[in-house]
């Protein structure tokens, strides 16, 4: 039983590594502000921008290594990546260390991290 577990995440992994590749590989080829890439539906409905707006556009420039092209079409999210990085390991590591796992989950970094994405959002339609 204990090789087939194994077994089960190899072939899980292999897939996320398929499926990451071909993730970067459209990235890397497609430009998403001129193919059908999706639109934003509150940007489309309100005009105003979401906080994930620019994401798809920074994604791209990040992994063209055009860090300022990023930030000027979602600066939130280069800011964001990291910690979006350290809940990944908290998460896979959580048994390990429970308290980091508690700390980046707790409800206070919650409130914190809305609070950013409420006051983001305001700022960037302001500043239009």
């Amino acid at each position: 039983m204990t090789s087939l577990s194994r077994r089960s995440k190899a072939v899980m992994a292999a897939g996320a590594a398929i499926v990451l590749a071909g993730v970067v590989w459209v990235y890397f080829t497609f430009d998403p502000s001129s193919y059908l890439f999706p639109r934003c539906m509150f940007l489309t409905i309100t005009g105003l921008q979401c906080p994930g707006c620019g994401s798809q556009r920074a994604l791209h420039a990040l992994l063209h290594g055009d860090i300022a092209a990023a930030w000027a079409h979602n600066a939130l999210l280069l800011i964001e990546l990291p910690l979006i990085a350290a809940l990944v390991v908290a998460w896979r590591l959580r048994r390990r260390y429970p308290a980091l796992h508690r700390a980046l989950n707790s409800r206070s970094l919650i409130i914190t991290l809305l609070t950013v994405i409420i006051l983001w959002t305001i700022v960037r339609n302001i500043a239009i």
